[in-house]
């Protein structure tokens, strides 16, 4: 991406975060805080934002401390609300920003096939079927499927192929959230 206007997306954080930032000036995500929000799911979410994290190290340098991506999106009323989210509209530098489809990054978190179209999902599960895969999460759960494994993670490359996305369903990641990007903060169930 060029240099040029800076993107404005929001992300939802929680307390823990707001103390880093007021503390550090910036926040980054670890492996540790995936594995402490999604305990016995979390070797779901793992597989997905590590095949993330591989690609996008090629296209924006990961950070000092940073190990996942942040999550940002294009709307405000993406983020899902809880007792102690606040919400920050951040304006970040194109270069440090990837922005994608959240339809096909939700077929990632779900271990799918992300096919070129749906035909070619429909042949993919036909494929799989003929070979006597109906449990698709059995692929990444055991080491006897390989070969059914790259293929699916291997589709998975076509996330990032699209240069623009609905507003609706633009999501995005971040290695890090910086205060200066931050033009906007509010509590949940706060004024905003």
């Amino acid at each position: 991406m060029s240099e040029g206007k800076p993107v404005t997306v929001w992300s939802g954080q929680k307390q823990v975060v707001m103390d880093a930032l007021r503390e550090s000036g910036r926040y980054v995500s670890k492996t540790e805080y995936v594995d402490k929000k999604y305990q016995d799911a979390a070797w779901i979410f793992r597989q997905a934002y590590q095949f993330l994290a591989e690609k996008a190290r090629e296209i924006v340098p990961m950070p000092d401390g940073a190990e996942y991506p942040v999550w940002v999106y294009g709307q405000r009323h993406h983020i899902f609300p809880d007792f102690d989210t606040y919400y920050l509209k951040l304006d970040v530098p194109q270069p440090e920003i990837i922005l994608f489809d959240s339809r096909k990054w939700n077929k990632i978190l779900n271990l799918e096939y992300l096919g070129k179209d749906r035909q070619d999902e429909i042949h993919f599960a036909d494929w799989l079927e003929q070979r006597g895969i109906y449990n698709k999460l059995n692929i990444f759960r055991t080491p006897h499927y390989p070969v059914e494994k790259k293929e699916i993670i291997k589709s998975w490359d076509r996330l990032l192929e699209d240069k623009e996305t609905e507003p609706s369903y633009t999501q995005g990641m971040v290695w890090e959230i910086k205060n200066e990007w931050i033009k906007e903060l509010y509590k949940h169930g706060g004024a905003g």
